[in-house]
């Protein structure tokens, strides 16, 4: 009996459980072909014939070495935008390939759950157990703002899972500090140099997640000066965060990019003459605001229950003061975000990591009070059950769709191949099944929909498509185009 037990709590181990989970995000990543921008940046961006994003672009020179990639990224923070870390790295995987993409994109997504963890919790792996990682599964799974284009998409991967693992890494020392006051009591001779590099590259990331982390590391400043525990690496740290941020947001080409999608990118929702008025705001509060935010209702409800049972003298500590500081740089993006042109969904990834580190520290308290844990374990098992459950079926049903549409994309290359001699070949346009875009509606973007495919993902019937171009050049082909008609035109 007792061997029995042993092999059930092996098998359903965290470990297991965590295993199984990033098994099927690599799976995912494995059926997922490079798609939209991942094939453009595959070439040398052309800064001075208006990059490789716009319509009607011209014949570019695909990357070939790492010499290319550092061409192309001085042409593109000039003529395009700052973001040179995670469009950097999404040129060396287009050179090298989307397989090895598809591993190290699988340990990164396994690093951030991880690191959410210790940064969560304060705690080492070794205490890692099935609860806190059946929270982490599911709120990864099914709480995460457009995770289909911010961890599996290869070019929104590098933008948002990617440069999100840099932000949190070099936020770690800071919790370490916070959690274990006798972290880096004297710091080592490394620590400097270690935190003006971390900062430099998370202040150089993407701007959603650099302002956060800033706020963030803010308010851990000032904590650490009235506690006297402040020290060099943190300030040093700090202020190449800082640096970075305005390498990011000062890059010369944001002002060119802006111009150049004034011009030439077709906006049907928000029009260039409509930004800053009452439709901007009320479709970045419905469609960035409020998409984002409502998946953090689980998240906050722990940490509401956490807060509640406390004795009401006792509300304010170490650990509330720990969520305040998360949620606090969360929200901050989020705001700011309602007062940006045409604001994604995806903008909100960094933010809703942060409050799922914030419940983690909710979800230490409450194991760690043995009274209140079995008050709570009943509806615990239930939640998991039901909340498995759905990712089962989820599961299953994510990866028909996105089986389905590989075999399309694969058969559609096939054609064109046997085609090539052809001036023009007109190939089908992909379909998704309608359910998905009926479960992208409620469940975020979280596999291929129709929007997704309309909006840059598939090739279009225009011939003077940007994607068009780039993908018959790309496979040495002549012109390519889709049957039927427009898909963004609503």
């Amino acid at each position: 009996m007792k061997n029995g037990e042993q092999s059930i709590n092996k098998l359903f181990s965290w470990q297991m459980i965590f295993l199984l989970f990033i098994g099927l995000f690599l799976v995912r990543n494995f059926m997922l072909p490079m798609v939209s921008d991942d094939i453009p940046y595959a070439f040398i961006w052309d800064g001075a014939d208006r990059g490789n994003l716009l319509d009607g672009v011209g014949p570019r020179e695909r990357i070939t070495s790492f010499g290319d990639i550092i061409i192309s990224q001085w042409s593109h923070y000039f003529t395009w935008g700052g973001r040179i870390l995670g469009i950097g790295l999404t040129q060396l995987f287009a050179w090298q390939g989307k397989e090895l993409f598809n591993v190290f994109n699988t340990l990164v997504f396994g690093g951030l759950m991880l690191l959410a963890f210790r940064l969560g919790t304060g705690l080492s792996l070794r205490s890692m157990n099935r609860t806190y990682m059946l929270w982490l599964v599911l709120s990864f799974w099914f709480l995460l703002p457009d995770p289909f284009l911010t961890t599996l998409w290869m070019c929104g991967s590098c933008v948002f899972l990617w440069m999100g693992l840099l932000e949190f890494l070099f936020l770690m020392p800071f919790a370490a500090k916070y959690w274990q006051p006798d972290f880096w009591q004297k710091p080592p001779r490394w620590a400097v140099p270690l935190m003006a590099i971390s900062g430099l590259c998370a202040g150089w990331s993407v701007e959603t997640g650099a302002a956060a982390t800033g706020f963030i590391a803010l308010l851990a400043l000032l904590y650490f000066r009235q506690q006297r525990q402040l020290q060099l690496w943190m300030i040093v740290g700090f202020l190449f965060l800082c640096i970075g941020g305005l390498m990011l947001t000062q890059a010369p080409g944001e002002m060119v990019r802006l111009e150049l999608q004034r011009l030439y990118e077709y906006n049907p929702g928000l029009p260039a003459d409509m930004y800053w008025t009452p439709l901007m705001f009320q479709i970045n509060f419905f469609e960035c605001f409020l998409a984002v935010t409502k998946l953090w209702i689980p998240l906050l409800g722990l940490i509401g229950f956490y807060i509640w049972q406390l004795p009401v003298g006792q509300r304010w500590n170490r650990t509330t003061r720990f969520q305040a500081a998360m949620l606090g740089g969360a929200i901050s993006v989020m705001i700011i975000m309602l007062f940006v042109p045409v604001a994604p969904a995806r903008a909100g990834f960094f933010s809703t990591v942060a409050v799922i580190i914030a419940s983690l520290s909710a979800l230490k308290e409450l194991l760690n009070n043995q009274a209140v844990w079995q008050k709570c374990r009943p509806i615990w098992q239930t939640v998991t059950v039901i909340g498995m459950a759905l990712l089962l079926v989820t599961a299953a049903f994510t990866c028909k769709v996105e089986w389905d549409v590989r075999q399309q994309w694969m058969s559609r290359i096939d054609y064109i191949n046997a085609n090539r001699e052809k001036e023009l070949v007109v190939v089908h346009q992909i379909d998704v099944w309608p359910l998905a875009d009926e479960v992208c509606e409620v469940w975020t973007c979280v596999t291929w929909n129709t929007d997704i495919l309309a909006w840059g993902s598939d090739l279009e019937p225009r011939p003077e498509g940007s994607h068009n171009i780039m993908y018959a050049q790309y496979y040495g082909w002549k012109k390519v185009i889709t049957d039927g008609e427009d898909r963004r035109i609503p």
